[in-house]
């Protein structure tokens, strides 16, 4: 979800695309916990006082909670399927000019990333962004590709994926956060503040790219030239009935409030509304934009491209290319597209 944030709490704003208040921790009991905490008390009296089952009121008490208890179940299981991310699985290791370094991220938890830089002089810089259960590695063929192009590039794990770990309370407003911390470390890792940016997103990064394009802060709101998007998400309500289980996606109703109430409990700051996180509702970018299309895209499907084509400003340049969704595969063709678009970016003052 995306939602236009509350300064009134603003010792850990960083920028102006997400959410910057830590999730307080709640002491006092809930009604659902209090729920919850009787129906464990009866199934241990159940399994502990065989003669309590002998008593009417024992199997009135378990009438009244048994749909208590389904709800609870139906609950977790929203919340595990779109707040808690898939444990990573094991890679082989990353380029050896990849150099990692630390930043503060959401609520200034400590997180890794890794800057590569340029073999040649240059304070240009280039952020690659992975998708939804992905990992910088999958994608580093293409940060590689425009290194060589004499760009600086930065790049990370995001939390909840690879090896950055956090993967409970998962929420697009974390990454979105943790991305500006990144951005606010890199004058003092580089040594210098880059003159010119660029934003390279694939899939669930592209979404990220988008919003963090189109409200930009710190140095990077001088800075950024451009946008490439390679097979974006445009819609994160889409990609949530993808993650949702079995029929849930038919009880939209009942699975908006469970998402909204869980957004809000990690993100008090902040009026959370469901439909906001797609475009054009999270940001339309205003900087020159390539868009790089999977002409069969297996796992988006044509939803989110036709989104795209929608709401993208003039000053962008479409190509659809034979290619699978994932980044793990690179072809010749989006190469050269890349390429070509880059030099001439890189032509201009």
């Amino acid at each position: 979800m995306i939602s236009e944030r509350n300064l009134e709490n603003s010792s850990l704003i960083k920028g102006n695309s997400s959410s910057y208040q830590s999730t307080p921790s709640r002491i006092t009991p809930s009604i659902p916990s209090f729920l919850l905490a009787v129906i464990l008390c009866e199934i241990l009296a159940f399994i502990f006082i065989p003669k309590a089952s002998s008593y009417g009121l024992f199997w009135l008490f378990i009438g009244l909670t048994v749909p208590f208890l389904a709800w609870f179940l139906v609950y977790w299981r929203v919340y595990q399927s779109v707040f808690v991310t898939k444990k990573a699985d094991p890679v082989p290791q990353l380029d050896a000019r990849w150099a990692p370094f630390k930043f503060n991220g959401w609520g200034n938890e400590p997180l890794t990333a890794y800057m590569m830089e340029s073999e040649e002089e240059s304070d240009d810089l280039l952020l690659y962004l992975h998708g939804y259960n992905s990992r910088m590695f999958k994608g580093e063929s293409r940060a590689i590709h425009l290194q060589s192009l004499g760009i600086n590039i930065v790049s990370l794990d995001q939390r909840g994926f690879g090896d950055q770990g956090k993967r409970k309370d998962w929420t697009l407003l974390k990454v979105l956060t943790d991305i500006e911390g990144l951005l606010i470390s890199v004058p003092e890792v580089f040594r210098f503040t880059p003159s010119r940016l660029w934003i390279y997103g694939h899939s669930m990064g592209g979404l990220l790219t988008i919003r963090l394009s189109s409200h930009p802060s710190g140095w990077w709101a001088e800075s950024l030239r451009g946008i490439i998007l390679e097979s974006p998400v445009a819609s994160f309500p889409k990609i949530i009935d993808k993650l949702l289980p079995g029929r849930a996606v038919m009880a939209k109703p009942w699975v908006r409030h469970i998402l909204r109430r869980e957004h809000e409990r990690i993100h008090p700051d902040l009026s959370i509304r469901y439909a906001n996180a797609q475009l054009p509702y999270c940001g339309i970018p205003n900087v020159p934009t390539l868009v790089i299309q999977s002409e069969n895209d297996e796992v988006l499907g044509q939803d989110h491209f036709d989104l795209i084509r929608s709401h993208l400003l003039e000053n962008s340049e479409i190509h659809v290319i034979d290619m699978p969704h994932s980044s793990q595969f690179d072809f010749d063709e989006r190469r050269e597209v890349v390429e070509k678009w880059m030099r001439s970016q890189l032509l201009e003052v």
